[in-house]
C-alpha cells in the first residue's frame, strides 16, 4: 500500500509540475530556475523542444550521479526526474493558460510548488540540480542548498540574459511562490521536534556530517557515557521540521543501526535557522524602554 501511494504521489505531482510549466511558464519564458528553467533557456537558443533537453540532459545526469554517487543513491530520484519531461512532452501540444507573464509566474510558481510539495510529502524527489547539489557536496564539501541556490540564481540570469531583463524578474517572482506553496503543502508551520542521537563515538563524525550537510540542520554534541557498560557515548541534539525526521532515521540507521534515536516535541524554537521570537522593530523599542 505505502508502494502505491508513493507512485500515485509521484505521478501526480509530477504531472502538475509539467502542467505548470507547459500551460504557463514554458510559453511565458518564465524560467524559474531548475532543470526546467534551463531547459527552456537552452530551448530558445538550440531551437530544440523544452522536453527532448530535459529528457537528454536527464539521462546524463543520472549517468553521471551513478558513477559519483553510486546506484542505491539516485534510485529515488530515477522515476521523478524522468517523469517530469514524459509529461512535458504529453502536454506540449496544449494551449497556453495566458500570455500575461505575471499571471503565468504567479499561478506557475503555484502549481510547480503544489506539485513538488506532493512529491517531497511522498519522501520522493524530482532530481536535477539536487543531484548535482549532492556530488558537489561530496567532491567539494559544498553545502547542498548554497549550490542550488546558485544553480537557480544562474538559471534566471540566463534567462534574463536571453528573454529579457523583466522575464527574469518575473521568474523571480515565480520562484518566490513555488517556494512558499512547497512550504505549506509541506506543513513546515505545524511546528518542529527536537531529535537526540545517542552513538558509539566511531560514528559520531558520520552522524554529524549528515546532519549538518545532508539535512542542513545545526548539531550539539553532549559527551555521556552508558549506564551499563560505562563505555564512552556521544548525544548528538538537532532540531528539524517534522517531515525531516523520516530521512534523519534513514541517515542514521545506515551509520549506525544501533543507535538510539529520541524524538520530543519542540513547543518554541527560535534563533539561528529559525523565525527570531520578536520582531526587530519590537526588540528596538524594549532596548529603548530599558534604556530609558
Amino acid at each position: 500500500m505505502n508502494q502505491v501511494k508513493f507512485y500515485a504521489s509521484m505521478l501526480a505531482g509530477t504531472f502538475i509540475v509539467a502542467l505548470s510549466f507547459t500551460l504557463l511558464q514554458g510559453p511565458n519564458q518564465i524560467a524559474s530556475g531548475g532543470l526546467t528553467g534551463a531547459s527552456l533557456v537552452l530551448s530558445y537558443v538550440f531551437h530544440v523542444p523544452s522536453a527532448i533537453i530535459l529528457f537528454v540532459t536527464t539521462l546524463l545526469l543520472l549517468i553521471v550521479c551513478c558513477y559519483f554517487l553510486g546506484l542505491h543513491s539516485i534510485l529515488k530520484s530515477v522515476v521523478g526526474s524522468l517523469l517530469i519531461p514524459f509529461f512535458i512532452y504529453l502536454t506540449s501540444k496544449f494551449p497556453p493558460l495566458t500570455d500575461d507573464p505575471l499571471l503565468a509566474s504567479i499561478f506557475g510558481g503555484l502549481g510547480v510548488g503544489v506539485g513538488l510539495g506532493v512529491v517531497f510529502r511522498a519522501h520522493g524527489n524530482t532530481g536535477g540540480f539536487t543531484l548535482i547539489a549532492q556530488i558537489l557536496y561530496k567532491r567539494k564539501s559544498i553545502k547542498q542548498s548554497t549550490s542550488i541556490i546558485f544553480m537557480d540564481a544562474t538559471v534566471m540570469i540566463a534567462g534574463g540574459l536571453i528573454f529579457s531583463p523583466e522575464k527574469a524578474l518575473y521568474a523571480l517572482v515565480g520562484a518566490f511562490v513555488t517556494r512558499k506553496t512547497i512550504d505549506i503543502i509541506q506543513g513546515k508551520n505545524k511546528g518542529s521536534k527536537v531529535a537526540y542521537i545517542i552513538s558509539s563515538k566511531e560514528y559520531e563524525k558520520g552522524i554529524t556530517e549528515s546532519v549538518l550537510h545532508g539535512l542542513d540542520r545545526g548539531l550539539t554534541k553532549i559527551t555521556g557515557a552508558g549506564g551499563y557498560t560505562n563505555s564512552e557515548r556521544v548525544i548528538m541534539m538537532t532540531v528539524l521540521d517534522q517531515l525531516k525526521i523520516k530521512d534523519l532515521k534513514s541517515m542514521v540507521q545506515e551509520i549506525d543501526p544501533h543507535a538510539f534515536i529520541i524524538f520530543c516535541e519542540a513547543t518554541e524554537v527560535f534563533g539561528e535557522g529559525f523565525p527570531p521570537a520578536f520582531p526587530p522593530s519590537y526588540s528596538k523599542k524594549l532596548i529603548s524602554s530599558d534604556m530609558a
